[in-house]
């Protein structure tokens, strides 16, 4: 028997309609063996609500963000690896109803998506971006952090119709831990000079020393 008080604690939210909740959690595999509902209309609802509430939430976070560091972590965000990891690190996972086999990190993700679309449709867009932003917060902080550790990435973006060249200069110190050297040049101009444990750690130096300088 489907424990709707249990899941209901553990998203904080209380359904006006329990069947949707229940529904939410149903793969196919169990509503074609036993009949009744899955949670693939959900899904595909919930995929699009979460790509909105995350660009919104995006926006307000980073106003002064360009549009190509917006999708890159929006796309962090909204993949499967990471909304599968908050469904097993809530245990939304113990609550999935599978006719045979075993859930996939595509199930998992799909479940996270199908109860943002069910949150939606019962209790409106507030209660699903509540949901939605409490769940993915770390995902989000993450997501930025690591965006902004990409000084390469944001050096194209920032330069994109310079001629940007890395050349390897070599390397130094021991063959066990080897550090690497890298020079940056803008049309043909040395702007920076760099050093890592690997080369693209040294360009990444390099492109930070870029940013900057220039």
């Amino acid at each position: 028997m489907f424990d709707f008080d249990g899941i209901q604690t553990l998203i904080g939210y209380t359904f006006k309609d329990a069947e949707i909740l229940e529904r939410a959690f149903t793969h196919s595999s169990y509503s074609h063996t036993r009949g009744g509902k899955n949670y693939q209309r959900l899904e595909f609802l919930g995929d699009s609500i979460i790509d909105f509430l995350i660009a919104e939430e995006l926006c307000r976070r980073y106003p002064d963000a360009e549009e190509g560091a917006l999708t890159k972590m929006r796309g962090a965000i909204v993949s499967s690896a990471p909304l599968a990891a908050i469904v097993r690190k809530k245990g939304y996972d113990k609550y999935i109803k599978m006719g045979f086999g075993s859930p996939s990190e595509k199930i998992f993700s799909d479940i996270f998506e199908s109860l943002c679309g069910a949150i939606y449709l019962d209790g409106g867009i507030d209660r699903a971006r509540e949901f939605a932003l409490n769940d993915l917060d770390g995902v989000i902080a993450q997501a930025a952090e690591n965006c902004k550790k990409d000084y390469k990435t944001a050096l194209y973006e920032k330069y994109p119709d310079r001629n940007i060249r890395f050349v390897d200069i070599g390397q130094k110190g021991e063959k066990h831990s080897p550090i690497f050297e890298v020079e940056l040049y803008l049309d043909g101009a040395l702007v920076a000079r760099g050093s890592g444990g690997n080369k693209k750690a040294a360009q990444q130096e390099c492109a930070k020393a870029a940013l900057k300088n220039n």
